[in-house]
């Protein structure tokens, strides 16, 4: 058993000294504004959003950055959506709206609703941004200045993720726990590798230039998950592009329950490892039975060891991610838990080829 033990020990190590890193190298926006205002196309799908919309729109109407004009793509809603947009772009100019067509064969639905979108943008910068994020007042103005100084043509940023149900709270940090675990983000920086990519469709903001010479959303208008894929397409072109964590400068309770959380990471886990199947049932394997190779090939004391560093690094992401430090590394073993459901439904949905989402049916797509 210790030719499963060791790994198991190694890539435990691996990802503790990976999270370190990332804790570090402090990657995140930092706090100084920019010395331009640049004019900023802030361009929103929103599909069933009633609920959500107006705590954003009132976020990005009261934000110290003023060059701002904001699209809103109501995306076949039926729940208000319209009615909320309608009534914020009558008291606001700066706020316009399109009302969504059927989808084009060959198109996902987010896909199309941000292609729209970016058609009617005329800023120096397009931010495409979900409905349900909330920001704070100098989110753009920061964001603005980090894309400046490192010359970048696409920024994301993964939102402090907001949970209030048990549900969230055993689904929501998978999420985390694989990013900052597997991948220092400064790589998504400064290597040129697009193996080494990150990104958030909840925030993606471009240098209109290049989007709109390539049209990214385009490339990518029949993927699932499409902002991992526009990450490395923008890599490959040779363009600097850049993933950090929030610190509370934009935030989102993406899921309501656990039935949600299992559903919306269904969709997306295989992105994480780059589509690979194999990938995602290796990590899944030993960090779900880690402890037991290393108890069965390197005896308890080790097995403790392991366990120790394995709340460790339960701790460290839940710290990088704004989560409750205390109670995420209590639930690890539910969190597991609903990791290993998560990952055995994409692979049977994958084996169907097709998962539904919001209503609409969506095709499992390779990288």
């Amino acid at each position: 058993m210790i030719w499963l033990a060791f790994p198991a020990f190694v890539f435990l190590t691996v990802r503790l000294v990976i999270a370190g890193i990332n804790l570090l190298s402090r990657q995140w926006l930092g706090i100084a504004v920019p010395e331009s205002t640049s004019p900023v196309s802030v361009l929103i799908p929103a599909r069933n959003e009633a609920e959500n919309l107006p705590g954003l729109l009132d976020g990005l109407l009261g934000q110290s950055y003023q060059s701002l004009d904001i699209w809103i793509y109501d995306d076949d809603s039926s729940d208000g959506t319209l009615e909320v947009i309608e009534r914020y772009a009558a008291r606001h100019s700066r706020i316009r709206y399109m009302r969504g067509k059927s989808i084009p064969e060959g198109w996902n639905g987010k896909t199309n609703a941000c292609h729209q979108l970016a058609l009617k943008a005329e800023g120096e910068y397009l931010l495409f941004m979900d409905a349900d994020v909330q920001v704070e007042p100098d989110l753009v103005s920061r964001a603005i200045r980090h894309a400046r100084k490192y010359d970048l043509t696409l920024l994301s940023i993964f939102p402090r993720q907001l949970m209030g149900s048990f549900g969230e709270k055993i689904t929501v940090p998978v999420m985390n726990w694989i990013l900052v675990s597997l991948l220092p983000l400064a790589l998504t920086r400064l290597s040129h590798y697009p193996s080494l990519s990150a990104a958030n469709g909840q925030f993606m903001l471009f240098r209109g230039r290049e989007y709109r010479q390539h049209r990214f959303h385009l490339l990518v208008r029949d993927i699932n998950v499409e902002d991992i894929h526009i990450f490395r397409i923008v890599k490959r072109m040779g363009y600097a592009a850049h993933t950090v964590l929030s610190r509370g400068e934009i935030s989102c309770r993406m899921y309501r329950s656990m039935k949600e959380g299992i559903l919306g990471f269904t969709r997306s886990v295989f992105a994480f490892f780059g589509g690979s199947g194999v990938a995602l049932a290796i990590f899944t394997l030993l960090t779900t039975f880690g402890i037991l190779f290393v108890w069965l090939g390197m005896g308890p004391l080790y097995a403790w060891i392991y366990l120790g560093m394995t709340m460790l690094l339960r701790a460290l992401v839940a710290m990088l991610s704004l989560q409750p430090v205390a109670v995420t590394t209590l639930l690890s073993p539910l969190i597991q838990l609903s990791f290993v459901w998560i990952v055995i439904r994409s692979f049977l949905l994958r084996a169907g080829g097709k998962n539904v989402w919001k209503g609409r049916t969506i095709q499992f797509k390779g990288i």
